[in-house]
């Protein structure tokens, strides 16, 4: 990998425009899709949600926001986003985490068919929930997020989990779409602990490539893949879904009790060789 800083502090590193916007037509064939993600360390699934689907999903984000002083604090909770001039009844949310214990069709998407065949395929027979939150990025207010690797603050080992973030809104370079770094998820983790971020060489930043994705898109990333994101600029939200899965073959390497994580999905007749799955 190219040479790169670790920073302590999310502030300290300004995430700059991508070198370019990745426009390749993704893969078709099933076996061509798991090829894909093994090798760039991301897959493109269009359209695993249509209109009503979409509707469906904002409206319960609206509930959550409307109900938030009476609803349990899940996981990572209810994040405000700071805006001096929200003096609105409804307060602007930077996050909405534990969105499935919340919400039944949020339930619903994490256990998505389409996304369930491909972590499959690469994690094997079964599947435990990590990580669920909705990001929102609020037009005009959404902040940027430096450049990282979420294996870095999270304790498990091999490092092989992965995530699926579900579009609610067309995410484009102008409200934040996510950047990434195409095949860093193969090489070393570059940084360690809470807050850490990554600050890229030029040869690095010549090599990312914006992700734009349309409403109902869901976009499969590896734990390891560099990513980061601009500040919404425009006068659209983008609001995601990121749901982080992994299998019983990882280990709990952190702090204190390890917290049980809950099954989505058990294939015990699933064809799965560990030696054609992740890298590690």
């Amino acid at each position: 990998m190219s040479q790169s800083t670790t920073i302590s502090g999310p502030d300290a590193i300004q995430v700059l425009p991508a070198a370019g916007v990745w426009t390749d037509p993704m893969p078709e064939a099933f076996d061509d899709q798991l090829d894909f993600f093994r090798r760039e360390g991301f897959l493109i699934l269009r359209r695993t949600l249509e209109t009503a689907a979409i509707h469906q999903l904002t409206t319960e984000l609206e509930r959550l926001a409307q109900n938030h002083a009476t609803l349990p604090r899940i996981r990572e909770g209810f994040d405000l986003e700071p805006r001096q001039d929200d003096k609105r009844a409804v307060p602007t949310f930077r996050k909405i985490g534990g969105i499935t214990e919340l919400s039944e069709p949020f339930d619903a998407l994490m256990r998505h068919p389409r996304v369930l065949d491909v972590l499959h395929a690469l994690m094997g027979p079964h599947i435990q929930l990590w990580r669920d939150v909705c990001m929102m990025k609020p037009a005009r207010v959404g902040r940027e997020k430096p450049w990282h690797q979420d294996s870095s603050y999270w304790p498990w080992e091999p490092m092989n989990l992965i995530s699926a973030m579900t579009a609610l809104d067309d995410a484009t370079p102008e409200n934040g779409c996510l950047q990434v770094i195409p095949r860093t998820h193969t090489e070393a983790l570059q940084h360690y602990g809470k807050e850490l971020m990554v600050d890229i060489d030029q040869a690095m930043q010549a090599r990312t490539r914006y992700v734009p994705l349309q409403a109902g898109d869901t976009l499969l990333f590896h734990s390891l893949l560099l990513h980061a994101s601009e500040p919404n600029r425009s006068d659209h939200d983008r609001r995601v879904c990121i749901i982080s899965y992994k299998n019983d073959r990882v280990d709990y390497i952190g702090k204190g009790e390890e917290k049980p994580c809950p099954t989505v999905s058990n294939r015990p007749g699933q064809t799965w060789s560990p030696d054609q799955a992740l890298p590690s």
